[in-house]
């Protein structure tokens, strides 16, 4: 509802009452796809009490012509269900390579065709979220490669990262290995190249 307010004798402004009415946004009811035959037996069940078995015997009894009527009504009503189904989310990320981690699993759950859906979305949203923080990561040091080390940084310092700390151990005891290696080369190395020059290079 508009109203006119009048200032100074002169100005007329026009204010809209319903954009600071504080009025809950209405929620669109949920519509649940039913039968022909559950939508006789609410009809029936708003107009008096009646058991399951009376309800079933006044179906088989009921003419044919208002049976129709109800399976009409059941029609519309599945399309309206369809209609309000939410899309599948698109993915990039392989079905065959879910299906094959999933394998790993000892308890081998089993999931609905649109629940891989859900859990492939799930997968790529990760992915997004580690790679913007790892370029933010490399941005600062002026780098447009991505190394083994940024990603274990990035894990280290964000919280809601935490569960991947097995990796960043991973990579430490991998590290601390190579390291190991490399110098008990050095050592050998040196050990041969002492021994030659002993021996004149024999």
């Amino acid at each position: 509802m508009k109203k006119q307010i009048l200032q100074s004798g002169e100005k007329v402004i026009t204010i809209d009452d319903s954009i600071n009415s504080k009025q809950p946004t209405p929620i669109k009811p949920v519509v649940q796809q039913l039968s022909a035959y559950q939508l006789f037996m609410k009809d029936k069940k708003e107009d008096g009490k009646f058991s399951l078995q009376v309800l079933s015997q006044m179906w088989k009894e009921l003419p044919q012509d208002y049976k129709e009527q109800y399976q009409e009504k059941a029609r519309q009503l599945k399309e309206q269900v369809q209609q309000n189904k939410l899309a599948a989310p698109e993915t990039f990320f392989p079905l065959s390579r879910l299906k094959t981690i999933l394998k790993e699993d000892e308890q081998k759950p089993q999931f609905k065709p649109e629940a891989y859906q859900y859990m492939l979305k799930a997968i790529e949203e990760f992915g997004e979220l580690l790679l913007n923080k790892v370029k933010d990561q490399i941005k600062q040091d002026q780098r447009k490669t991505i190394k083994e080390d940024d990603l274990i940084t990035v894990i280290k310092e964000n919280q809601e990262l935490q569960f991947l700390s097995c990796l960043a151990i991973h990579h430490q005891k991998k590290k601390a290995s190579q390291t190991q290696n490399q110098q008990g080369k050095s050592k050998t190395s040196g050990a041969l190249d002492k021994f030659l020059e002993n021996n004149n290079g024999i």
